[in-house]
């Protein structure tokens, strides 16, 4: 009998001590639990503050390009095409080949800061939509032979103010980008859209960077261009990838629409 006695509390000792390490099992994971659910939530906030102040830099930057826009086809353009004014009348007076020269300086100045106006803010874009100034752009460089621009797309669906911006000024980096590094002669555009989602691939014939690049061009402090496309496509909700072929690299970048 104190045999069975001494089992028996030794039992409940056992069962009370397992029942004590499967609360406190229990109270580990459920703590962690809380505790990965707490730290979603905080990156969740914090990925949601940082998208707002990227939209709020690209903003403001925005703005800025849309007041010097201004300020240069309002104040300098018009300046400009006052001293050439001068200057026609002056042609009469003596020295008329060096005023003549002057004016074609000036005429020269004008289309620049016109052009510059225009890369600044692109009011056919806001006037005709993304596709038509992304040809007007591309028109420039194919005139001035620099390189060869081919673009290539269906009809794009309605895109709001600020997605159709973005989407442009990405091109423009990615074509600056190809002009200042790759050694190109040949680029390609083409645009489609499917299942609600805006695909662009971009590629030229020279020297470009793999994915495995720019995992690591995208930490180097003189990598602008390419972190103001990473920057405009968190506020998209977009993605960007690179591929590689023989003499062709590919950018190719995706942007939901709805």
């Amino acid at each position: 009998m104190h045999n069975y006695a001494l089992i028996k509390i030794i039992l409940l000792g056992a069962i009370a001590m397992l029942s004590l390490a499967v609360a406190i099992v229990l109270f580990v994971l459920l703590y962690q639990r809380k505790l990965a659910s707490h730290q979603e939530q905080l990156t969740v906030i914090n990925l949601q503050k940082e998208k707002e102040l990227i939209e709020a830099a690209i903003h403001a930057e925005e703005e800025e390009r849309t007041r010097i826009a201004a300020e240069l086809h309002d104040d300098v353009g018009a300046t400009l095409a006052s001293v050439q004014l001068f200057l026609q009348v002056a042609e009469k007076e003596e020295g008329k080949e060096k005023i003549i020269q002057s004016q074609h300086l000036i005429n020269d100045t004008i289309n620049k800061v016109r052009s510059l106006s225009h890369r600044l803010q692109p009011a056919i874009l806001l006037k005709s939509g993304l596709s038509a100034a992304l040809e007007s752009f591309f028109d420039v460089f194919n005139k001035s032979g620099a390189i060869h621009i081919e673009y290539t797309t269906e009809q794009l669906p309605d895109l709001d103010e600020n997605t159709a911006l973005s989407i442009y000024r990405i091109v423009q980096e990615l074509l600056n980008n190809t002009l200042k590094h790759a050694a190109a002669t040949r680029a390609e555009l083409s645009i489609e859209t499917t299942d609600n989602t805006l695909t662009l691939c971009y590629s030229h014939n020279g020297k470009g960077i793999t994915e495995e690049m720019f995992q690591q061009y995208i930490y180097k402090k003189d990598a602008t261009g390419l972190k103001n496309i990473i920057n405009r496509l968190k506020v998209l909700n977009g993605s960007i990838s690179f591929e590689k072929e023989p003499n062709w690299y590919h950018t190719i970048i995706t942007v939901p629409t709805a």
